[in-house]
């Protein structure tokens, strides 16, 4: 078969009625979080995680109608076959997980779950087909289209991010320009217009990974997906756009608290990969980084000090990073009029029962004896207050 043929899973399947191959189901079963019939709930993962031309083909709505189209036809025609035949004992028909899915997590099993009993109601070979396809156009296939948000294992390999902060934009007071900045630039993005890739620069605590967290949120279902990546691990930037750039999905690679001493040199391979390299960019692919520096790398005084020439030689390329973010948006601390007001906001927003003029003065005290005014000390003084109601 070419739809499911080397998956590690599909294995499982010729051993299923042994006590191993049991055990693997049931170990799968608990990981995912499977509900209902279990054998159909298997088979359904298999189908949404196999990565192949034809489901990736699918993805991107581009359903190939050529000697591939005939061949995988027959395979969903054994696989019709093989979804419906009982392999189980009746007791697996109706199965529930000893553990309910988080719902601050991003359950697989739930989505093969529901797609399963799509499946069950496919009456021949031909309607599992446009099920399955449906499915592809819909939530995509393997971890990039099921998964929203990826980081980087130490060898550069993309793990998924299972717990993901459900925050919106509605949670980050205040700021209104610079969020309808980034939500028009993103907006655009994920309808194949041209956007830009974005510094969001300022004051720490002021929002700014906050926002980019919502817009994921905010542009999941859209086909956007996010990709964290550290500045030690540029080195794997080449290998990720590699996989990402044929995909059917909009990709943020994002770069948290992103700058560099004058010493450091990995911009210049960033500077590449974002404009200037052989390669273009794909069209798919974006970058968002925050930053308290505008300029990215720190400038020293000896430099200022040196003749025109050098100076402004050291100048154009400490700047020439940062310019290649078409869109720069700034994040200022608030001031306290607007402190005050993001605090009672927060405290509203908590079901805190507190007085404006209570409230200014715990602002005021925290603001002290933390890290100022900022939306990170408002948000930390209420999560603090919270405890004592």
């Amino acid at each position: 078969m070419i739809i499911l043929g080397k998956t590690k899973e599909y294995k499982i399947i010729n051993k299923i009625k042994t006590d191993e191959g049991l055990a693997e189901l049931i170990e799968l079963a608990e990981k995912h979080s499977f509900c209902g019939n279990l054998w159909h709930c298997f088979v359904a993962y298999l189908i949404m995680t196999d990565e192949n031309p034809f489901s990736v083909g699918c993805e991107r709505r581009q359903v190939p109608d050529n000697a591939l189209a005939k061949t995988v036809k027959a395979d969903f025609d054994e696989l019709y076959t093989l979804f419906n035949r009982s392999v189980l004992d009746e007791i697996f028909d109706d199965y529930v997980p000893m553990k309910k899915p988080d719902k601050e997590t991003v359950c697989i099993g739930t989505l093969a779950s529901e797609f399963a009993k799509k499946l069950e109601n496919a009456l021949n070979a031909d309607e599992f087909f446009k099920v399955c396809t449906d499915f592809y156009e819909a939530y995509g296939v393997g971890e990039l289209g099921l998964y929203r948000a990826f980081v980087l294992s130490e060898d550069g390999v993309l793990v998924p991010v299972t717990h993901f902060r459900r925050v919106t934009l509605s949670d980050l007071w205040g700021y209104d320009v610079q969020k309808a900045q980034l939500l028009d630039n993103t907006r655009a993005f994920v309808n194949g217009k041209d956007a830009n890739n974005v510094l969001l620069y300022g004051d720490s605590g002021t929002g700014k990974s906050t926002c980019i967290k919502a817009i994921l949120n905010e542009f999941y279902k859209d086909g956007l997906r996010m990709i964290q990546v550290q500045k030690s691990q540029f080195k794997y930037l080449g290998d990720i756009i590699d996989k990402i750039k044929h995909r059917g999905y909009a990709f943020v690679i994002y770069m948290d608290d992103l700058s560099f001493e004058d010493f450091e040199i990995e911009y210049k391979y960033l500077k590449a990969i974002i404009e200037g390299g052989l390669e273009e960019k794909p069209k798919n692919l974006v970058i968002y980084a925050t930053s308290n520096r505008r300029h990215l790398i720190r400038e020293t005084w000896k430099e200022r000090g040196d003749d025109d020439v050098h100076r402004n030689e050291s100048m154009q390329e400490k700047i020439s990073l940062s310019d290649r973010f078409g869109l720069q948006i700034y994040f200022m601390k608030p001031m306290q009029t607007q402190y005050f007001d993001m605090v009672e906001y927060l405290a509203k927003k908590a079901g805190l029962d507190m007085s404006r003029e209570a409230l200014e003065a715990a602002a005021k005290e925290w603001g002290i004896a933390h890290s100022g005014l900022s939306g990170r000390a408002a948000e930390q003084l209420i999560k603090h207050l919270s405890k004592e109601f």
